[in-house]
């Protein structure tokens, strides 16, 4: 699973880019994660940016609770799954 959206990284607009969670931490009270910003799926992160959510223990995995997460934010809210 991963997202796909247009970001900008130091004055480039990279169209499509692929976001995908690329580590976890914390407990069932709050779970940190990173999101690996790249232009494709092949490509190495541009950057990375961190998250934080309260997981919900009877629902999806940590991970798809995650894509979840970001998809309530603004500044994802153009995101596609991918």
């Amino acid at each position: 699973m991963a997202l796909k959206q247009t970001f900008e990284h130091c004055g480039i607009t990279v169209k499509d880019g692929y976001l995908k969670v690329s580590e976890f931490s914390g407990d069932k009270t709050d779970v940190g994660f990173s999101i690996a910003f790249k232009a494709n799926l092949e490509a190495n992160a541009i950057k990375y940016e961190r998250f934080n959510f309260v997981p919900n223990l009877d629902g999806q995995n940590f991970i798809a609770q995650a894509y979840t997460h970001l998809k309530t934010l603004p500044e994802f809210a153009g995101a596609t799954d991918c």
